[in-house]
């Protein structure tokens, strides 16, 4: 199981709980994981036995609907808690220079984290990108000297460039955003979007996800 889809499916299981596995299917597959995360139905199934089998969801009952076979519900455990977040700010913090998934995920649970942290870490990516795009090009240059290295090999770096800047670019007007009061995040009030319409079987206490500001 790759470190993204362990953010992904942990990370939902904390946002949604508690919840079945084929609720979690139905609802990343919305998010276009399979496209952007390499993410089949199949595994996100195996990801919850795994995930449960490492101590980090727990089975917490069953929940049923018309006549349709009860479906076993999940939950975070403590240990899953620390372990999603740990996932999420390796995500946060980290720039990748040529997987997108775990960038998409952290905009899925960033809400976890507090205001401040999300907002230094997006500073830190800033410069970060800046670096990464700096060893590409000294790559460009590399494929230049090489006696071996066909010639084209460089639109990979430039491709990578490219993306790059354009996260950075997403990354300055998220920080903008924030700024500006979009968004809930850890230790703020809010009244959680993804509980309305939807019914759980603990719908006194929803689970907080991020929202835009009024």
């Amino acid at each position: 199981m790759s470190t993204t889809t362990r953010l992904l499916v942990l990370g939902a299981v904390h946002q949604f709980q508690p919840v079945h596995g084929y609720f979690l299917r139905r609802e990343l597959l919305t998010w276009h994981v399979d496209e952007w995360a390499n993410i089949q139905p199949g595994s996100i199934y195996n990801a919850l036995r795994s995930l449960k089998k490492d101590g980090y969801v727990e089975e917490t009952g069953t929940e049923s609907e018309g006549n349709r076979p009860e479906r076993t519900t999940y939950s975070i455990t403590p240990e899953g808690e620390v372990e999603f977040l740990r996932l999420l700010r390796g995500a946060l913090w980290t720039v990748e220079t040529f997987d997108i998934g775990p960038v998409m995920a952290l905009t899925s649970f960033m809400y976890a984290l507090s205001r401040e942290e999300v907002l230094a870490a997006l500073d830190h990516r800033v410069r970060e990108i800046d670096a990464k795009i700096a060893s590409n090009q000294y790559s460009i240059e590399d494929v230049h000297r090489s006696t071996s290295t066909p010639a084209y090999v460089r639109e990979i770096f430039e491709l990578s460039i490219s993306r790059l800047r354009g996260e950075q670019q997403w990354v300055r007007g998220l920080s903008e955003r924030m700024r500006a009061g979009e968004y809930t995040f850890a230790g703020e009030t809010k009244t959680p979007k993804a509980t309305r319409g939807r019914e759980t079987p603990n719908a006194g206490t929803p689970p907080q996800v991020a929202e835009p500001a009024p």
